[in-house]
Parts: structure tokens; sequence; C-alpha cells
């Protein structure tokens, strides 16, 4: 079971993660609870993708709508 200090750090890397790869005003992310942290980001056009902290691989981690 992870401590509240690490569930903190993993939500901050998975939020810092979409801060670097996304304009944060031109997408929407939702919380996507399925997923360890799990966000959902949706652009305007509509596509998504599910970014996540992977317990496997100790890192951020994503996956397209359609993979």
């Amino acid at each position: 079971m992870m401590s509240l200090t690490e569930q903190e750090i993993y939500e901050e890397k998975v939020m810092e993660w979409i801060d670097d790869h996304f304009v944060l005003n031109e997408v929407e992310v939702e919380e996507y609870p399925f997923f360890l942290h799990g966000k959902l980001v949706r652009d305007k056009k509509g596509e998504s993708m599910i970014v996540f902290w992977c317990v496997i691989y100790g890192r951020v981690d994503y996956r397209f709508q359609d993979a």
C-alpha cells in the first residue's frame, strides 16, 4: 500500500507530465479512476488519451483512445 506522500508525488508527476505536453487551457482534464492517478485528457477535436502512473515501470505512462 502506498503512503499518502507517495500518492501525492505520483499525482503531481502525472499532472506535471500533462502540463509539459499540453497547453492546459486547450484541453480538458478529468479524473479517470480506472488507472492509478489516471487522467482523461481530451482536446478540442474530441480526441482523448489516458495519462496515469504505471507501477510496473515506475513512471508516467499513457494510452491513446484508439490503442
